[in-house]
């Protein structure tokens, strides 16, 4: 029992978090992108782990990573040590007076994006309340207290998740005003094999508007993609080609020409908090102030 204790002490959480990550995910890959970390950083920590262990947590092959005997123990361990941070953490808040302290919102770019342009009035209704937007294409985890609230464009499958709809995000398709008009009569007629495009890389081509760009009749491969919305936002805006682009964006710049001003994809925003949350004063006003003030304005 003491070696466990001292064990404990000696083990960094920052890589039990990436242990977690890898053996939820499957690959080093996957655990990178959950945690925000290099694939590299990753395999670091896990390295520095098994060091403090003294076992193998991990088997590294080339299908992907399994957790040893020893790393399902560790697992375990640390998803108990994990729901304990959270509740004592979900207990001391509950104790707070009044909506006051940091609310963590997560959402991808667009989302994100439209928040920090229209949030200010929340500050003057709670002056006390601070925000922190963070962006990211995959959901934080609200069980795990990565985030208080999440704005995406799904409801919450956890039953001790809180989701409600607020609002729809529109696509379309638009490209700068020079290049439409030197290629009117190709995108005119819808002769899209002719025409240059800007998208999503592969590893994100599955998101639905990139999709439904990716289905056009005789769409080349976009020949820029980028890992982010609004490099897609810069790059159509630049003239390199026709791209998907939130509206309630493009349709305010100036420079932008809708090609087709509504796509058949929306993103429907689901409001997400935990239900202990909704009895914490500082998300659950956090929440209703975002919904009352400021996603109902300009979807």
């Amino acid at each position: 029992m003491n070696h466990c204790v001292q064990l404990v002490k000696q083990m960094d959480w920052n890589n039990l978090r990436a242990f977690l990550a890898v053996v939820r995910g499957g690959t080093l890959r996957v655990a990178a992108e959950r945690t925000d970390l290099s694939a590299a950083t990753v395999s670091r920590r896990l390295d520095e782990l098994e060091t403090v262990v003294g076992e193998k947590l991990i088997e590294r092959m080339p299908t992907g990573c399994v957790p040893t005997v020893a790393g399902q123990r560790v697992a375990a361990w640390a998803e108990q040590m994990e729901e304990i941070a959270a509740q004592i953490e979900r207990t001391r808040e509950l104790e707070g007076v009044g909506p006051e302290g940091t609310v963590r919102i997560n959402a991808d770019e667009w989302m994100s994006y439209f928040l920090t342009a229209r949030i200010a009035p929340l500050k003057q209704r709670f002056p006390g309340l601070a925000v922190e937007i963070l962006t990211s294409h995959r959901p934080y985890s609200l069980a795990r207290r990565e985030a208080d609230i999440s704005l995406r464009p799904f409801r919450p499958s956890r039953g001790d998740l809180v989701g409600r709809r607020v609002g729809q995000v529109y696509f379309g398709l638009y490209g700068a005003s020079e290049y439409v008009h030197a290629h009117h009569d190709a995108i005119a007629k819808e002769r899209w094999g002719g025409l240059a495009f800007v998208s999503f890389d592969d590893l994100r081509s599955a998101f639905a508007a990139d999709s439904w760009l990716r289905g056009l009749p005789d769409v080349p491969d976009p020949w820029l993609r980028c890992s982010y919305a609004l490099g897609i936002f810069d790059g159509v805006s630049a003239g390199a080609g026709l791209g998907v682009l939130a509206s309630f964006l493009a349709r305010h710049s100036p420079n932008l020409i809708a090609v087709k001003p509504v796509i058949p994809r929306t993103y429907s925003g689901c409001l997400a908090d935990l239900s202990q949350c909704g009895a914490r004063e500082r998300a659950g006003e956090g929440s209703n102030g975002l919904h009352r003030r400021t996603l109902r304005n300009g979807s």
